[in-house]
């Protein structure tokens, strides 16, 4: 299942500490993803942050975020903080965040487009490569006379861009 949560991020003066609110439970894949998008973030908006705290949290419908599709949502999220500006929140984003800036591919893309609709999102933004998916739809067709009959199953693939 996909779902649409929020990613806020608070810079508070510090130490250069990246802090990550464990409620909902937070997966330490999500944590390192988070401690990655700071790296980017930092790197992207050439800004000091050793004298700054980081603190990220999540609201999402759920008791658990596990791994690391919201990098690419958390680095913007990091920026947008760093930068003094807000994001547009009728945007959805997923993604990793890999070392550079480069953002990752994820699964559950199809979920994911889905709950974005669901959620009113007019823009969904998702990993090079990923633009296309291939959802596969079962077909049951039903054949035979009389007393013989058999139940063809097979999946036709729809491509949704």
């Amino acid at each position: 299942m996909g779902e649409i949560g929020k990613v806020h991020v608070e810079i508070k003066e510090g130490t250069g500490n990246v802090l990550v609110n464990t409620n909902p439970f937070t997966e330490p894949d999500t944590q390192y993803s988070v401690r990655e998008a700071v790296e980017v973030a930092a790197d992207f908006t050439q800004a000091n942050i050793t004298d700054k705290d980081i603190v990220i949290s999540f609201e999402i419908n759920g008791t658990l975020i596990e791994g690391p599709s919201a990098g690419a949502a958390t680095t913007v999220a990091i920026i947008a903080a760093l930068d003094g500006k807000s994001v547009r929140q009728d945007v959805a984003v997923t993604g990793t965040i890999e070392e550079g800036g480069i953002i990752g591919q994820v699964g559950s893309m199809f979920a994911k487009a889905v709950a974005a609709e669901k959620n009113n999102m007019t823009l969904f933004l998702v990993p090079y490569g990923q633009e296309k998916v291939v959802y596969y739809e079962q077909q049951i067709e039903d054949r035979g006379r009389f007393d013989f009959r058999f139940k063809r199953v097979y999946y036709l693939s729809l491509i949704h861009i």
